[in-house]
């Protein structure tokens, strides 16, 4: 199987993530893959790399898309590449995923809308429930915590999609009615220390809401948050990637 990660992340994006000495979010999909289905070719797509004109998305049988640091409702040749990437793959009916950054690309995509949040989801989403039966929840407790980051969230559902999780925050997942396209709007490939960490490289930005003593304990959570659950925070992917075998 030939499966293909989209980057949700500019230029600009990655060597900020250089800078921070953190991994690519991408290579967490890897990893995550290759525990799942080892024989599985991956490829990565990079869009300020390679033209989206001249590539190749039929040679892959399913698609991962990665989180992103912009906001999709933005007016600028990132985020519309993005939309023409997606555009181009959905026609091919084959599987994809999505987190955080590539729900709010699908939704856009599909015609709903994404908005700025009122509050923000920092490092972790709380409470999630799940409303609707689906396939990636087997074996997940019906109410969970997951990690994510995310300023924007789902106003309006295109009307190919259902919700299927959701807590007092914001939507948390989608699917696609006819097609495999499944969202969530949370991590469950990134570990919670990974996000921390990103985190503590941009902490002047926290501290402009928090307090010093606040955004230490948020980190010290998120740590926990990782020891406990790394397997529980995987599930719903590794049931997707369990499912696009068959």
């Amino acid at each position: 199987m030939n499966l293909l990660i989209i980057s949700g992340m500019d230029k600009n994006h990655d060597n900020e993530h250089v800078k921070s000495n953190s991994s690519y979010q991408y290579s967490f999909f890897e990893e995550i893959i290759k525990k799942q289905n080892p024989l599985s070719n991956i490829s990565v797509y990079k869009p300020y790399i390679e033209d989206v004109n001249k590539f190749s998305f039929e040679d892959y049988d399913a698609f991962l898309w990665t989180g992103g640091l912009g906001n999709i409702y933005d007016d600028n040749d990132h985020n519309k590449n993005q939309l023409k990437i997606f555009d181009r793959i959905a026609t091919l009916e084959r599987p994809i995923w999505g987190s955080c950054w590539g729900l709010q690309v699908a939704v856009t995509a599909f015609g709903g809308k994404i908005s700025s949040s009122m509050s923000p989801e920092f490092g972790y989403s709380e409470k999630i429930k799940i409303i609707k039966n689906h396939f990636v929840y087997k074996n997940k407790k019906n109410l969970f915590t997951a990690p994510g980051h995310h300023y924007d969230s789902l106003e309006t559902l295109p009307k190919d999609f259902d919700i299927i999780s959701e807590n007092n925050h914001s939507i948390q997942s989608i699917c696609h009615k006819k097609q495999n396209i499944f969202c969530t709007q949370y991590h469950p490939e990134l570990p919670y220390n990974y996000i921390g960490k990103l985190m503590s490289y941009w902490k002047r930005n926290y501290l402009k809401i928090m307090s010093e003593n606040e955004f230490e304990a948020l980190l010290n959570k998120l740590q926990s948050f990782e020891n406990e659950d790394q397997f529980n925070r995987e599930l719903e992917l590794l049931n997707w990637l369990e499912n696009i075998k068959l």
